[in-house]
């Protein structure tokens, strides 16, 4: 199986977003009950993101053009498949947007009924916070960047 140039960029695509969410991601999780003020190493950790995104992104796309010298023309195969890959992953993100409100809703719903019921045990664990929205756009994020770039890598091999 010989990979064209594009289709090792796509894979360097997926293997950031992976890679993200295995290492970035459980910071989010375990301090998404908290306020982002109350989030312990927040500003290292977002350095840490730049930090690693840019000596990835760096090494990574060097190494590609290192190994692969050759020029890849871009033709009207390119444009379609980018469009269709595009489209996946705005009709994703629109989707998602909508799970994302109907959540926030319901959470704001259930925990405006709890506290006037007097139930505050209850009512804690259906308070939204600040990192709990951060963690789930960042989770729904890397979803959709990943599923896209799959759908994009799919289309390049089928086509």
């Amino acid at each position: 199986m010989i990979l064209s140039k594009k289709e090792i960029s796509i894979l360097i695509e997926i293997v950031f977003s992976i890679l993200f969410a295995f290492i970035f991601m459980p910071y989010f999780y375990e301090n998404n009950d908290n306020n982002l003020a109350l989030m312990d190493g927040l500003v290292r950790i977002v350095i840490e993101i730049l930090v690693f995104t840019a000596i990835y992104f760096s090494v990574a796309y060097s190494l590609l053009e290192f190994v692969l010298k050759e020029r890849e023309t871009k033709d009207e195969r390119d444009d379609l498949i980018n469009s269709k890959s595009y489209k996946v992953g705005y009709l994703l993100y629109e989707f998602s947007l909508f799970i994302f409100i109907g959540y926030v809703c319901s959470r704001m719903n259930f925990s405006f009924i709890l506290k006037n019921l007097n139930n505050e045990g209850l009512y804690e664990h259906f308070t939204i916070t600040d990192a709990g929205v951060v963690f789930m756009i960042l989770a729904l994020l890397v979803f959709i960047s990943i599923v896209k770039s799959l759908y994009q890598f799919y289309l390049y091999r089928s086509m």
